[in-house]
């Protein structure tokens, strides 16, 4: 039986060579990438994690690092040192310079002397750990220690609104946009909270912080993903959390050598305006700027990776590198102008956004939880120092383990773990003293390696479930949800009142369930990212697998055409 010769034209191969089934896919997807733009054809132009790719996710990390050192910066800003009232002198004696004594730190508040109780109105601090901090110097302590605590939950609501605001701003005006509004916030108030002439400012100055801080982080981890193909997602989605933790230690670094907190947080914030000369040289997402319609602009950013990156120009973008051409979509549909409510009116997407929210809240829950029961490690640059290391390695086992086992099942370890072990750091016994120091700090850093691990899981998972249109908002609501948690998690601790382990019990039990529902969401791991909302439904669902025709098939089709 003689063989039937098909022009190597027709199909791009001859009928006499057969390919295995993956070959002839990336075949077809190879020559559909040279003539036609879609998501897939850019990444197969841009290549999957090319030269260009790696120098931005590499300048990527600064800003990421950001966000630890802007937002937690108030770990040592807010310290408060050891005190006592001034005792009272002979006001005509101007020798007298009130000098901390530690005999006297029983004498905070109020004096007590020949059966009378003062109240306290000058205080003098221990300046052995710094010299200055925002406590000591606007004297928030006494009947004024409520605001300590007030300045944290303003700081969390700016985490909350920098979540929602630039998730949704960085979907309707793009990524680099986001980037420049969260930089100009972060560093502006940076400097800001530095300059504060009392404590009202530097809460608003705070607040502005926060805002950018956590929208930067955001639309970074967002940027990152977008650029990179499949293959590297996981790689490139975890390892961006790495430079968080770093940036922890970079404020353990500071503190260390700069104890007075203006000066110290001067040379925190100035760096951060740096980051305005990224909008020079860093694009637009091309994922973006195609489900906006923004087609020139798609093949102009496209044209350019490429020849950075080196790679041959497919035939759709020879018009734009070398002519002008007029705006025309060559997607094939009209592009997606969703909003944040789809997020909660299209009945799969909502179920996703629930499942992650949930397990964004609980996260949350279970980190603080922990951080509740971290045992005094030493002092207070070991300890933050120690805690902010172990997170490094959950990192890494997530690299590891995450494409291997799937997302869901990673995810659900993750909570479970940190869940388990606060419980148990809740419900082990006091006694003996020493015994249990160690066990407390063992449980602590185990939790805080799950706690850490399902962070940074929740965000590639929620980037992934979600189309491009609405994918900033996803993280963003989500993070959102997350600061809810952090807010909520001072009154699960007021629950200590009753039964010291009530806390812990609620915050682990919770994380449990949030490992428990990651089960129900579908697998995500070595699936392209979604361009629209078809796209996100179809994924773990039975019309998923919608792949190139057969090249037998097309064999056919030609042949009965001839």
């Amino acid at each position: 039986m003689s063989l039937i010769n098909i022009p190597a034209k027709s199909l791009a191969l001859s009928a006499e060579f057969t390919l295995p089934e993956e070959d002839e896919q990336k075949s077809l997807t190879s020559a559909s990438s040279k003539t036609k733009l879609t998501p897939q054809s850019v990444q197969d132009v841009i290549g999957e994690f090319g030269l260009f790719q790696k120098l931005l996710y590499f300048l990527l990390w600064f800003p990421a690092a950001a966000m630890a050192v802007g937002v937690y910066a108030s770990v040592y800003m807010e310290y408060t040192p050891h005190y006592h009232c001034v005792p009272d002198v002979d006001p005509k004696d101007p020798s007298f310079q009130p000098v901390y004594n530690p005999t006297d730190a029983n004498r905070t508040c109020s004096i007590h002397e020949h059966g009378e109780i003062t109240q306290c109105s000058k205080w003098v601090f221990d300046t052995s750990v710094f010299t200055s901090t925002v406590i000591s110097e606007f004297e928030i302590i006494c009947a004024s220690s409520y605001l300590k605590t007030f300045s944290t939950t303003i700081y969390m609501s700016g985490m909350l609104f920098g979540s929602f605001f630039f998730g949704w701003f960085g979907d309707k005006f793009g990524r680099k946009a986001a980037f420049a509004i969260t930089t100009l916030s972060l560093s502006t108030g940076s400097v800001f909270t530095a300059i504060s002439p009392n404590f009202p400012s530097y809460v608003v100055a705070r607040f502005l912080t926060s805002c950018g801080g956590m929208g930067l982080f955001i639309t970074t981890f967002v940027i990152a993903l977008e650029f990179v193909g499949t293959e590297y997602r996981t790689l490139c989605g975890i390892a961006i959390e790495i430079p968080f933790a770093l940036g922890e230690l970079y404020i353990v670094f500071l503190a260390y050598f700069i104890r007075d907190w203006r000066t110290y947080q001067l040379v925190i914030g100035i760096p951060f305006f740096l980051f305005l000369l990224y909008l020079v040289k860093i694009p637009e997402s091309i994922r973006w700027l195609l489900s906006k319609g923004r087609v020139a602009e798609a093949k102009k950013t496209v044209c350019e990776i490429a020849q950075f990156n080196g790679s041959e120009k497919p035939l759709w973008t020879e018009d734009i590198c070398g002519e002008e051409e007029e705006e025309e979509s060559l997607l094939g549909d009209e592009p997606d102008n969703l909003g944040i409510c789809s997020l909660l009116s299209h009945p799969t997407l909502r179920m996703r956004t629930l499942i992650m929210a949930l397990n964004w809240v609980v996260a949350t829950l279970g980190y603080y939880g922990l951080s509740l029961n971290s045992a005094r490690l030493g002092d207070p640059f070991s300890s933050f120092a120690l805690t902010a290391a172990m997170e490094i390695p959950s990192y890494i086992f997530c690299m590891l383990f995450l494409d291997r086992f799937g997302r869901k099942s990673i995810l659900a370890f993750s909570q479970i773990l940190a869940g388990t072990t606060c419980i148990l750091a809740g419900v082990i016994p006091q006694e003996p003293e020493e015994e249990m120091f160690y066990l407390r700090t063992a449980l602590s850093l185990m939790g805080k390696f799950g706690a850490s691990a399902g962070f940074a899981i929740v965000f590639v998972f929620t980037a992934e479930l979600f189309p491009t249109p609405v994918r900033n908002s996803a993280v963003g609501l989500c993070s959102t949800f997350a600061r809810f948690g952090g807010m909520l998690a001072p009154v699960v601790t007021g629950l200590a009142v009753y039964a010291s382990s009530i806390p812990f019990i609620v915050m682990g039990s919770s994380c449990c369930i949030g490992g428990l529902t990651a089960l129900l969401l579908p697998e995500t791991a070595g699936k392209p990212l979604p361009d629209t909302i078809e796209e996100a439904c179809r994924i773990g669902s039975k019309t998923e697998k919608i792949g190139v025709p057969r090249i037998e098939e097309t064999k056919d089709k030609l042949l009965q055409s001839c």
